[in-house]
């Protein structure tokens, strides 16, 4: 059953992290697909926003520091996610981006929004055929601050996501489908994606990623480190190509704990 969309950053994100690109005024059109497997998932995610160059003068610390404002959309076959976002870049080595999204859960194809009895409830496939999946509402606020560095040909980077919820009239717990965890149906999780990479010349980056999802209220930790590729190039001076892959096991989950798991994404950005 598609229960989760395995998410990381986009590969030409992570490109511009490794070589401060000039941030270019204008309107730019993101999309993309992401799919993965344990769980099993897929995700059809846009980005429509306005960049504005922060900075303008030279220096690598400089160069992209930019504000993105404008609105995202991520649908999958077990929600969709829309609202408005901005992303503050005021130094190269850091970057703060901001959301607020409404969220729709819905049953149409068997993989809507369900209610659990407390945080220990079980949520592996054969504990969610008994539980009946119904259609619901909510709301979703994000933080993510990065901090970030490139030395030569290798970048690091790490992104803390902060992420409240308050669905289905905030009383009770639920099944959170894009972290795969149980939560309170107004409550926080947290989400720590750091990447090491080595930067080739024909646009490839390699290396490693580490995720942690943690749940302050109940304890619940799902760990995994994996192996990453990220391939970015431009087709013209308005489109560029961006896919990545990532391949590794889980540390610690739940349920997962020992077994593969493997995510890929690919999209493009057109400057409008």
């Amino acid at each position: 059953m598609i229960r989760r969309v395995v998410i990381f950053l986009l590969g030409i994100a992570l490109a511009s992290s490794a070589a401060a690109e000039s941030a270019v005024k204008g309107l730019y059109l993101d999309q993309n697909v992401q799919a993965g497997y344990n769980p099993i998932g897929v995700q059809l995610g846009t980005k429509f926003f306005y960049r504005i160059p922060l900075i303008e003068k030279e220096g690598i610390l400089w160069e992209s520091t930019k504000i993105d404002v404008g609105v995202k959309n991520s649908l999958s076959p077990a929600y969709d996610m829309f609202g408005a976002f901005v992303d503050i870049e005021p130094i190269a080595v850091f970057d703060l981006a901001l959301s607020a999204q409404a969220i729709g859960y819905f049953d149409a194809l068997g993989y809507g929004f369900r209610d659990m009895a407390d945080y220990d409830a079980a949520f592996d496939d054969a504990a969610l055929e008994a539980v009946p999946d119904r259609s619901a509402f909510g709301v979703l606020l994000t933080a993510a601050p990065t901090l970030k560095a490139a030395v030569g040909p290798f970048a690091v980077m790490d992104t803390l996501y902060l992420n409240y919820f308050n669905v289905d009239g905030g009383e009770g717990y639920f099944l959170e489908a894009f972290g795969n965890c149980v939560l309170k149906k107004q409550d926080v999780e947290l989400f720590n994606d750091a990447y090491a990479l080595y930067t080739f010349d024909f646009g490839l980056m390699a290396g490693l990623n580490d995720s942690i999802l943690y749940v302050p209220g109940s304890g619940y930790i799902s760990h995994c480190l994996q192996a990453v590729g990220v391939y970015s190039k431009a087709l013209s001076d308005t489109l560029s190509l961006y896919a990545a892959l990532t391949a590794g096991a889980y540390i610690e989950d739940r349920y997962y704990e020992g077994k593969a798991r493997v995510a890929g994404q690919v999209g493009v950005t057109l400057t409008l």
